[in-house]
């Protein structure tokens, strides 16, 4: 029991010292704020180009959408590699900067683009067990649901520990999932923030949303809106920086063991 405590304790020394990063280094923003406004770019871009498609060929239609989601893969575990690299940076004391953690990316562009085409495909399969939902019973339905829901989250959560570990460390991707069998040591701490952390940006999604709405009654509608829109991407900026930081930090001091000054952990 003792133990588990301690391990509890570790993931909140964990998300302190993710929370004292920011502050510590504001260079660390620049990969979510530049993910959250490319995604938008990339979208945009992506139904332009098949508004002026013909969407009766079906086969270029899901041609069209699986290249998109790809491209898409990539671009995020690129940023998310660089993010990783800066917060490695941080965590020896240096200042993080965005060019330096897309360069260490690009050494890695080999591993990061079968990263990227394996969570492809799981995000495939999640999307077809999802769709034969509707093809099945209720009990079989609900179970190919609860299957979806099982495989994208153990794998978003590997994948997370997968990434530092090859930006960080020597391994190429094969070898940094093999490692994945050292985290299974530590699922208090990953619990911990997944079901007690995180959670909290859901909280504060409804406050925000809150604000928005007496913002809107008492300033107007198109005000509420945007002041919706701006919380929501500063909410989301914020909670992808601190996964990423949070699971950086765990990979780092409780699978490779290695000391971050003013962080003391029960191993």
């Amino acid at each position: 029991m003792t133990e588990f405590v301690h391990k509890l304790g570790n993931a909140w020394e964990i998300f302190k010292t993710s929370l004292s990063f920011i502050r510590r280094d504001k260079s660390l923003l620049a990969v979510p704020i530049l993910l959250v406004f490319t995604s938008i770019l990339f979208c945009l871009l992506f139904f332009f180009v098949l508004s002026i498609g013909d969407p009766t060929v079906a086969l270029a239609f899901y041609a069209n959408i699986i290249i998109f989601l790809f491209f898409m893969h990539i671009w995020t575990t690129f940023l998310g590699a660089a993010q990783a690299w800066m917060v490695h940076e941080v965590a020896q004391g240096k200042d993080a900067t965005l060019l330096s953690g897309l360069k260490r990316a690009l050494q890695n562009i080999g591993d990061i683009l079968l990263f990227a085409f394996v969570m492809l495909l799981i995000s495939l399969l999640v999307a077809m067990l999802r769709g034969k939902r509707r093809e099945m019973g209720a009990g079989l339905g609900y179970a190919a649901s609860g299957l979806a829901w099982l495989i994208e989250t153990v794998t978003g959560i590997a994948g997370k520990l997968v990434l530092p570990a090859m930006i960080i460390t020597e391994r190429n991707f094969t070898q940094s999932v093999k490692q994945l069998q050292e985290a299974i040591k530590r699922i208090p701490e990953i619990a911990t923030f997944e079901v007690g952390i995180r959670p909290l940006t859901s909280l504060i999604s409804f406050l925000s949303l809150g604000i928005s709405v007496l913002f809107g009654l008492a300033f107007g509608l198109f005000v509420g809106i945007i002041l919706f829109v701006l919380l929501a991407i500063t909410l989301h900026i914020f909670s992808t920086l601190i996964n990423q930081i949070y699971y950086t930090l765990l990979y780092l001091t409780l699978i490779e063991g290695k000391k971050i000054p003013g962080l003391k952990l029960k191993k």
